[in-house]
């Protein structure tokens, strides 16, 4: 099936602010990125406020699911899911990273403070990132696996900012080592030194390829 035009201005939009973010963005650029004209752009949108929402959503959205498949997940051992976590969340977009660094960051560090509507939608994705992340940690900390002194209700949200720092000076630097650092520097943190060895180095996990095709899916036509 051949893509609506509503479609092609949300991929559109993804990418031009992913690359150029929000404000670098321009209504122009987006109905040539996306081959439709003005009317068309506002008969699906009222402004690229609401078209910017629309397209933070959707990491809300697929933020709240590896969150429920995995880290809420008690099928899973604790451990195994900070590993997939992570492998999910931030390994398999470290290319993406590498081109664009956080959308997120990027999103909050231009709109964040100056417009609620989008600061609402930011602070949802940490609040989820940050329950999912606790409870995991809380899990593992029962299972004994968690240092002493690690206090499990402060961590997920210092462990959230470190993360998303690394994505950040992955792209400043152009380098995967940012993401490396903040990898294994969080086991050290975290974990009792006789359990170090079950985690997979960096250049051992999965190798999975992020297409934010995928994170579209929701918004696109059936």
């Amino acid at each position: 099936m051949r893509p609506t035009n509503k479609d092609k201005i949300i991929e559109a939009a993804y990418e031009s602010f992913r690359f150029y973010g929000y404000n670098g963005t321009s209504i122009d650029m987006l109905i040539k990125a996306a081959g439709v004209s003005k009317s068309n752009f506002y008969y699906h949108f009222e402004s690229k406020e609401e078209l910017g929402l629309k397209i933070l959503g959707i990491h809300v959205d697929y933020q709240k699911k590896i969150v429920s498949e995995i880290l809420l997940n008690r099928d899973i051992d604790p451990l195994e899911r900070f590993i997939r976590f992570y492998t999910e969340g931030i390994y398999a977009k470290r290319d993406l990273f590498l081109r664009t660094g956080s959308f997120i960051a990027r999103m909050d560090l231009e709109q964040g403070s100056i417009n609620q509507k989008f600061r609402s939608v930011i602070d949802e994705f940490f609040q989820v990132t940050n329950h999912g992340v606790e409870i995991s940690l809380e899990d593992c900390e029962k299972a004994g696996m968690v240092q002493d002194g690690v206090d499990t209700k402060l961590i997920p949200q210092f462990l959230i900012y470190q993360f998303k720092g690394a994505m950040v000076m992955a792209k400043v630097f152009n380098s995967y080592s940012p993401l490396e650092r903040s990898y294994e520097k969080t086991w050290d943190f975290l974990l009792k030194k006789e359990l170090r060895h079950l985690i997979p180095r960096h250049d051992e996990l999965p190798v999975r390829t992020f297409s934010y095709h995928d994170q579209l899916k929701p918004l696109l036509s059936p």
